[in-house]
């Protein structure tokens, strides 16, 4: 479960050129929901994903994850967060262009003691999930965008993480792969995953089961 309550962020808190862009966010999401936050550009939709995904810090207010406070938590105690229980897919997808699909979606797992079997069998369990085993030994530069993006949801998954945050993961794209993508995530929702996608497109919005609409760093 996600909990934020009274959350304010500033950036470049305390000096003459500070901008706020949030106000006050109180938000709950559940365990297993499929969440839109949705807004226009500058808005602060990406600021709370930032926020929830143990990435960007905050003035006030509390963001608890499973009952934790990341306010109270270390660097290094966010880092391991991020790798264990949150994974996140980008709008430019963020993969390592010269390195294979494989190599790619491994990348989560160096951070972690696992055997070379169990590393392989995760990648190989995640690839499944996202529908291209085959692409395994590709490299990155040689996919289309809605392989890259497959590669990315797969990346995101490798470690089995509670929440899958999504920042316009289909931005990139156009409308026919896009839709493939949606309906990834939806999959991923419906075998227990959290998950939230960023989005400033009502009809993505619209096929989530529960939209947040944020305008000028508040929830309206």
């Amino acid at each position: 479960m996600i909990e934020i309550k009274n959350l304010n962020k500033t950036y470049n808190y305390g000096s003459k050129n500070a901008y706020q862009a949030l106000f006050d966010i109180n938000l709950t999401i559940s365990d297993g929901e499929l969440v839109a936050i949705i807004g226009k550009s500058g808005a602060g939709k990406s600021t709370l994903l930032h926020i929830i995904g143990a990435i960007d810090s905050y003035e006030s207010g509390s963001c608890t994850l499973d009952g934790v406070a990341l306010e109270n938590m270390s660097e290094k105690e966010l880092a391991g967060v991020r790798n264990e229980k949150i994974g996140i897919v980008l709008q430019d997808f963020a993969l390592i262009e010269d390195y294979t699909v494989e190599e790619n979606v491994g990348l989560p797992l160096r951070f972690c003691k696992i055997k070379a079997a169990q590393y392989k069998a995760k990648v190989r369990d995640a690839l499944e999930a996202v529908g291209i085993p085959e692409l395994a030994l590709k490299e990155v530069n040689k996919l289309s965008g809605g392989q890259k993006q497959r590669v990315a949801i797969a990346r995101a998954i490798v470690n089995d993480p509670s929440f899958i945050l999504a920042d316009e993961p289909t931005g990139a794209l156009d409308t026919k792969t896009g839709q493939g993508i949606i309906k990834l995530l939806e999959e991923l929702n419906s075998k227990g995953r959290t998950v939230i996608i960023i989005t400033h497109d009502m009809q993505i919005a619209q096929s989530c089961k529960r939209m947040i609409v944020i305008e000028d760093g508040r929830i309206v």
